[in-house]
């Protein structure tokens, strides 16, 4: 067992328990991606913090953008 940890190292560990534990309770989703042939596990914690009314306009807009420069 190596005990040899830096300071840095040992701050992040602290931060991700920190973490962990604020959002224990909000609803999480485990989905696998591959991309290039690498596979990844992604965790998602829904923590509630995205103000959904401007995310939703926000890909209205880029839709339609997206729309009117291929017409």
């Amino acid at each position: 067992m190596n005990t040899n940890t830096t300071a840095v190292e040992r701050k992040k560990a602290v931060n991700k328990n920190n973490r962990l534990e604020q959002f224990q309770d909000c609803p999480t989703r485990t989905t696998v991606q591959v991309i290039d042939g690498c596979r990844y596990i992604v965790h998602s914690h829904f923590v509630g913090e995205k103000d959904l009314d401007e995310v939703m306009n926000r890909l209205a807009v880029n839709a339609a953008m997206n729309e009117t420069e291929t017409a």
